[in-house]
This record gives structure tokens, C-alpha cells and sequence, in this order.
């Protein structure tokens, strides 16, 4: 009986990857750097998950944040952490019923883009993104560096008493760890 239960329960997790969609994540790809400036080409990949872009269909609107930081590499035990830049990208996502479309606002660059599917979203994101630039001229050639990301997606937001809930399940809203790019210096690029 206890072969069965831990079967059952094996072929559960193995499967859950199948039904549930890639979390969002960054991907960076390789930097150079020009007059100063370090470029690296980003890609938002993943998807939003279905019970985020429900409550986008049913009228909330979400916020989607990306934190980017060129950073000192740490160093022993995570020592000598240092954030040279950061830069902040912010859109909200809404759904227009009568178009059937989602909306996309670049809150930095000030426009409007309308979309047909989540994956178009997540298009236009990476096409407002890339590539990431920091200023680099400060920085010492031999510094070991890297970049790193987090996303953040805010639909609903309940204050407490109503939002104690959102402690232990919180569908509606995304927020990833620190994504790391492999250590690098600006002499070797």
C-alpha cells in the first residue's frame, strides 16, 4: 500500500511541471561594452501565469515591475556586495473587453501598445528592455561584476484584515528571486 502512495505521489510532482506554465524569468545574454556604457541584450521569458491573466481578463489591473542592478560580485560568504546602478522598468497590464485585447502601458516611455495574447505582452516587454544599458565609465577595468533581475507582478493588493489570506496563497500576484548573469569584468568584454 505504501509503494502505491509514494508512486502516486511521485508521478504527481513529475507531471506538475507539464501542467503548470514556466514561471517568468530573465535571461541575459553577453554584454559588451561602447563609449562607456556596458550593453547587454535581456530577454523576459516564461509565462504569466492563468490565474494572474483571469483576474486581468475580469477587470483588475496588474503592475509589472523589473528591478535590474549592475553589481559588485560578492565575494567570500557574500562579502563586498556593492550596486554601481539600478534601473527600474514599469507597465501595467489591463484587458479591454470590448477589443479583447490585453493593453500594455510602458509607464517610462509613455506609450499604449494593445495585444491579442499574453505571449504579444511579454514580446513588447522584451522589445522596451533590451538592451539593458548602465553607464560603466566609473568602474574599475578588473572589477568582477554581474547583472541581476527580479520581477514582480501586482494585481491585487488587500490590506489587513482582508489580505492576511494572501500570507498563505496568493495566486494573483508573481514576485521571482534575484536572477544572477555569470561574474564578468568590463576588460574582458
Amino acid at each position: 500500500m505504501k509503494k502505491v502512495f509514494f508512486f502516486t505521489l511521485l508521478l504527481c510532482v513529475l507531471s506538475s511541471a507539464a501542467v503548470f506554465p514556466d514561471s517568468l524569468t530573465v535571461k541575459f545574454n553577453t554584454s559588451e561594452l561602447m563609449d562607456g556604457k556596458l550593453l547587454t541584450p535581456v530577454a523576459l521569458t516564461g509565462t504569466i501565469s492563468y490565474d494572474t491573466l483571469d483576474a486581468i481578463r475580469n477587470g483588475i489591473t496588474a503592475k509589472l515591475f523589473i528591478t535590474f542592478q549592475l553589481m559588485r560580485a560578492p565575494g567570500f560568504i557574500g562579502m563586498g556586495k556593492k550596486v554601481f546602478k539600478q534601473r527600474l522598468e514599469t507597465f501595467t497590464i489591463s484587458f479591454d473587453v470590448w477589443d479583447n485585447s490585453f493593453i500594455l502601458e510602458d509607464k517610462r516611455r509613455q506609450e499604449l501598445f494593445n495585444t491579442g495574447s499574453s505571449s504579444e505582452v511579454i514580446a513588447h516587454v522584451n522589445k522596451m528592455i533590451s538592451p539593458l544599458t548602465f553607464e560603466a565609465s566609473s568602474i574599475g577595468d578588473t572589477e568582477p561584476l554581474l547583472l541581476r533581475a527580479r520581477i514582480k507582478i501586482q494585481s491585487i493588493k488587500l490590506f489587513p484584515p482582508f489580505g492576511i489570506f494572501l500570507v498563505f496563497l496568493d495566486p494573483w500576484n508573481f514576485e521571482s528571486r534575484w536572477i544572477q548573469s555569470d561574474v564578468f569584468t568590463l576588460n574582458k568584454l
